[in-house]
């Protein structure tokens, strides 16, 4: 699933919601994703050095990828 994340969205939130939508759950139902991620370093994705993306990592069983543009996929 892909999606572009919209700036007010914080971009952890949007992992966790994409997620719980392919878990079909709530996303409180999830693991902890900053067991897995930094999640001040994946809310400032956007302003990264070209160097350090797209980020990439598991959680919850998926590969989630964050590229420099903002757009989150998740994949099973």
């Amino acid at each position: 699933m892909k999606r572009s994340v919209d700036p007010p969205t914080p971009i952890h939130i949007a992992v966790k919601e994409t997620v719980a939508a392919l878990e079909d759950c709530h996303p409180t139902q999830l693991g902890s994703l900053d067991m897995v991620v930094d999640g001040e370093r994946l809310d400032s994705v956007l302003d990264a050095p070209p160097e350090e993306l797209p980020i990439l990592f598991q959680y919850c069983g998926y590969t989630v990828t964050i590229d420099d543009m903002g757009t989150l996929c998740v994949e099973n």
